[in-house]
């Protein structure tokens, strides 16, 4: 299979976020280490602490950063289980940037993308239990409605139906060819089926959810000074973050952004996909 890199969004706007006595920071989501590794290029004097639940990511970020290694732990899990990646320890900066690797969109082996027939997992963390056959299979109507209303921002005239065709046809789902002609059987095409199958990536993996859990505690492991930076793209994502931030604004952290900063023209037209991107920033006082 052909190598496939993830281009790090908003890289310049990472690298002046980062104080520069910064000595420990945590990347939360290192993804194939991109970030990293220029951080690492900029900061000589910097150690890392490299998060990610999916063990072929942390694989391929070891691969790409091994030029670095004695500066970097490896450590397999979510980056909102700060108990267990920090211990006892706080750190300088923490990085988040919430896309999904185009690894995952990519490679039709891991089973995100609607345009490969493969098995309906969506996991990030296999060893988790609930997968997207899961979902699909067991969710009620009064279920399904939840999620498709809290991970997207409107409401379609069509999800009623949408919910109808789904448990109708879940007896035969197994690939995402399954669900996807299911759906293109009713009238239903690509750019909702998008949608759709990232609600039910959204909800295996619990990802808003595992976003706010983070945002409660994350300033516990900031040293004096420290900063957090969060890279969103979805618009609820965002605001979680600008809504958390602003709250601690008043509580011995300071906002840097109460202007959300965007990725320049520039940028975008050189990766597309970091258009929809936004990154917010706080610092500890």
């Amino acid at each position: 299979m052909k190598k496939i890199k993830h281009v790090p969004v908003m890289f310049n706007e990472v690298l002046n976020s980062i104080p520069k006595d910064c000595k420990i920071l945590m990347d939360g989501t290192v993804w194939h280490g991109w970030h990293s590794k220029l951080i690492l290029e900029n900061f000589k004097n910097i150690k890392l602490i490299c998060v990610d639940r999916d063990p072929n990511i942390i694989e391929t970020a070891k691969q790409n950063l091994s030029e670095f290694k004695e500066k970097i732990q490896f450590v397999r899990e979510s980056y909102w289980k700060l108990e267990s990646i920090l211990e006892n320890k706080k750190v300088d900066y923490i990085l988040l940037d919430l896309w999904v690797n185009m690894e995952h969109f990519k490679d039709a082996k891991r089973w995100f993308s609607i345009k490969h027939c493969w098995p309906l997992d969506m996991r990030f963390d296999t060893n988790q239990k609930i997968t997207a056959e899961y979902i699909l299979k067991n969710y009620t109507k009064d279920k399904f409605k939840d999620i498709f209303e809290k991970y997207w921002d409107f409401k379609w005239k069509l999800l009623d139906e949408i919910i109808r065709i789904i448990i109708k046809s879940r007896h035969k789902l197994k690939t995402t060819f399954d669900l996807t002609n299911s759906l293109k059987e009713w009238w239903i095409w690509e750019k909702k089926i998008a949608v759709i199958f990232q609600v039910i990536r959204i909800e295996v993996n619990q990802e808003l959810e595992q976003l706010e859990m983070f945002l409660w505690k994350f300033q516990d492991y900031l040293n004096p000074w420290g900063r957090c930076g969060i890279i969103t793209y979805h618009s609820i994502e965002d605001r979680l973050t600008k809504n958390r931030f602003k709250e601690l604004d008043k509580n011995w952290l300071k906002n840097l952004t109460k202007k959300v900063i965007f990725p320049t023209l520039k940028e975008i037209e050189k990766n597309k996909p970091s258009r929809s991107a936004k990154f917010r920033l706080i610092e500890k006082i």
